[in-house]
């Protein structure tokens, strides 16, 4: 190996995506053991960003920067090597009191986090996912979401951007944290785990690269989800519906459907319902249908979002406007029963009806009719709630 490959080809700083296939790369430490234009030379745990999909490396700039640094000392001393075991960096940057677990290599390797000023502001903080339920329940709080990946816990008189990555963890800024009150960062540290250097994602890309990709159909109907229930809470003060763990795995494992089987419909239609039927929050919907001189007793969900609309927007034809729950609801059902059962067939071909699509309809066109069908009735449903009287 020459130095001049020591160097990026193009002569720009590393960037996280994978120069392969574009993936985000994520911080390992591996041996780098070369003989650099003449200089033998070892570095145990050298900072490396790795592809996880394809497992194409790169170094990070500060890493080539050790390497360019060290050859040219060993050709002043005369030196035919170098070895070293690196250390890792342990530095306290002193923005909470309150002692969190973050990895300061995180900080300086990965790319476009290191900022002259305000060092270590950008650096990465892991939790477990469960640190967002207790947020979308606290009074004075509230979780919103971009996408399935990329939200915001948003307080009072501030907010905190996080992001979710591959492997489910949330991820903050160090700097960001500190915003909060020292009580509740004793919260954040109680679900605080050590860094798994997985940064790259829609919170990166929008925080760091200032880039936000377009959204996939299931994260826009995702996200117009958090925004009626952000409506319902600004009009009537009450969460209707819960971050519940549940919801939270089964929104970020879910993908569109690629085939059309028996198997394929049953999960589809079952993990729209759950995210978008069951998540209603039966009792403070029950609340809210009290409060507007309604009479919850023996209603189940969807029947008191309708009344609560209903109410509130009387000349609005509101049973039209839910709709789509209905149908979602009716298609679990429907799915999951066999089509031999007249039943099942009848109620499938009532779906079909109501969405518009032949009776013969498989599960692609079913799924975008759907999909279409809630996206326009969520953002219906938040324009009433901001608009009426």
């Amino acid at each position: 190996m020459e130095i001049k490959d020591i160097f990026p080809a193009d002569g720009r700083s590393q960037r996280i995506h994978c120069a392969k296939c574009g993936s985000h790369c994520e911080l390992a430490f591996k041996d780098f053991d070369e003989t650099v234009s003449g200089v033998h030379m070892r570095f145990a745990g050298l900072p490396t960003l790795r592809c996880p999909k394809c497992g194409q490396e790169a170094l990070p700039d500060r890493s080539r920067m050790a390497i360019i640094e060290t050859h040219r000392r060993a050709l002043e001393q005369g030196s035919p090597g170098f070895q070293s075991k690196r250390k890792k960096i342990e530095k306290d940057f002193g923005f909470t009191k309150v002692k969190f677990l973050y990895d300061a290599d995180d900080y300086y390797y990965i790319p476009g986090l290191y900022r002259q000023p305000d060092d270590g502001f950008l650096t990465p903080v892991f939790f477990n996912r469960a640190v967002l339920l207790k947020y979308d329940n606290a009074p004075g709080y509230r979780v919103t979401f971009a996408s399935t990946t990329y939200g915001q816990i948003e307080t009072e008189s501030d907010y905190i951007s996080f992001g979710i990555n591959r492997f489910g963890h949330v991820v903050m800024w160090l700097g960001d944290i500190a915003k909060l009150p020292e009580s509740e960062q004793y919260y954040l540290r109680s679900e605080n785990i050590a860094s798994d250097h997985a940064l790259g994602s829609e919170f990166y890309e929008g925080q760091i690269e200032a880039v936000f990709t377009p959204k996939s159909r299931e994260d826009e109907l995702f996200a117009l989800r958090s925004d009626v229930i952000g409506a319902f809470f600004k009009r009537f003060g009450e969460g209707v519906a819960h971050l519940e763990a549940e919801v939270m795995d089964v929104a970020l494992a879910f993908n569109p459907p690629v085939v059309d089987t028996d198997k394929e419909r049953r999960h589809v239609a079952d993990a729209l319902n759950k995210i978008y039927v069951e998540s209603w929050d039966n009792a403070a919907l029950g609340r809210v249908f009290r409060d507007l001189g309604g009479d919850p007793k023996q209603m189940r969900s969807l029947k008191l979002v309708q009344g609560i609309l209903e109410r509130v927007a009387p000349a609005h034809d509101v049973a039209k406007l839910v709709s789509p729950l209905y149908v979602l609801y009716d298609l679990r059902v429907a799915y999951s029963h066999l089509m031999s059962d007249q039943g099942a067939t009848d109620t499938l071909e009532q779906v079909m009806t109501r969405l518009s699509l032949p009776s013969n309809s498989g599960l692609m066109e079913t799924y975008d009719a759907l999909v279409a069908a809630l996206g326009a009735m969520f953002g219906d449903m938040k324009a009433l709630l901001a608009s009426a009287p």
